[in-house]
């Protein structure tokens, strides 16, 4: 039976009302290393007349972080509280989240502090005893220095940092409700109620087994990498046992066909360190560093690189690359 894998972001798109008339917003994408308009226009089923006419790169010389318009859509409104927000900059969807020009979402929601760190090009938004970090270009926001996996980067589009409307929103204590009908978005403030109560790392069903097993795996693969590869490797392993094309443990998905080198070599076995067992706990209970990854790699000891051919990159930590 498929199982549903645990996302900390839904996938509920939403978009802000602006004060100029917009007729359309846009789907985009954010463009990859290995980005051309032949596989973006695969991706999503256009042709290539088509991208080019709605952008401004003639060729396949397309910027690594650029925003690729795809399709205009609706524009779509916003409410907190009843109050439409208004910007001079229209939304985007990507990947069915809509991200947002970040200032006027803060404003609008109450923020007490709005900053921007120019070292670590961090946009860091600050209400009560809230802190959200949202690097640009990456997919993953820190809530109070936790990390939450992002479905597309937090990205610039005309000067302005875009962010993910429902992630800060609910983060921040807002639920969030959508009207099909009208293509309108209302966020309105829960008492003393926030995103962190629903996203923090809450117990799991998970047997002695689980713990056994996933400390061993990301011992024999992760040891000596600190904390974050060490989390992220149990992830891949949980979001497989989750996956409908995966089995539906964690021993048997460590031991599936030999796709572990541990398994072959016979470190599996190792008896694992204090920070490997941290690690497999943490994730068993829902911490999450790699979103919804299946894969990973060391690319200075692989020797298949069938994963790097085939599947998304997501990010590097320490020793290993990540892929979805």
């Amino acid at each position: 039976m498929k199982k549903k894998l645990l996302i900390l972001t839904t996938a509920l798109s939403f978009t802000l009302l602006s004060n100029f008339t917009f007729a359309n917003s846009y789907i985009m994408h954010t463009v990859g290393p290995e980005d051309t308009y032949w596989n973006i226009c695969k991706t999503y089923e256009k042709n290539i007349a088509e991208l080019i006419a709605l952008n401004n790169y003639p060729d396949d010389n397309l910027p690594i972080h650029s925003l690729l318009k795809i399709q205009q859509i609706n524009t779509i409104h916003i409410f907190v509280n009843g109050e439409p927000v208004v910007t001079d900059s229209y939304s985007y969807l990507e990947k069915d989240y809509t991200h947002v020009p970040m200032r006027p979402l803060a404003n609008a929601i109450g923020a007490n502090k709005i900053e921007w760190d120019q070292s670590s090009l961090t946009a860091i938004v600050s209400k009560g005893d809230i802190v959200v970090k949202l690097p640009l270009y990456s997919k993953t926001a820190y809530v109070n220095n936790d990390p939450y996996p992002l479905e597309a980067p937090i990205n610039m589009l005309n000067d302005r940092i875009y962010v993910p409307l429902r992630f800060v929103a609910e983060v921040f204590g807002y639920s969030v409700s959508w009207d099909q009908n009208n293509f309108s978005a209302y966020l309105n403030q829960q008492n003393h109620q926030t995103m962190i109560s629903t996203m923090a790392f809450q117990p799991s069903s998970y047997s002695e087994e689980d713990i056994y097993w996933l400390s061993r795996i990301i011992e024999a693969e992760a040891q000596g990498e600190p904390y974050e590869g060490k989390l992220a490797v149990a992830n891949v392993i949980i979001n497989r046992k989750n996956n409908s094309e995966f089995p539906n443990t964690i021993k048997e998905v460590i031991f599936d066909g030999y796709q572990f080198t541990p398994v072959i070599i016979g470190t599996i076995y190792n008896t694992p360190s204090e920070a490997s067992v941290k690690a497999a706990k943490d994730a068993l209970a829902g911490k999450n560093n790699i979103g919804n990854c299946l894969y990973f790699l060391n690319p200075t000891k692989s020797t298949n690189f069938w994963i790097v051919k085939n599947k998304t990159f997501f990010t590097s930590i320490d020793n290993h690359d990540f892929y979805y």
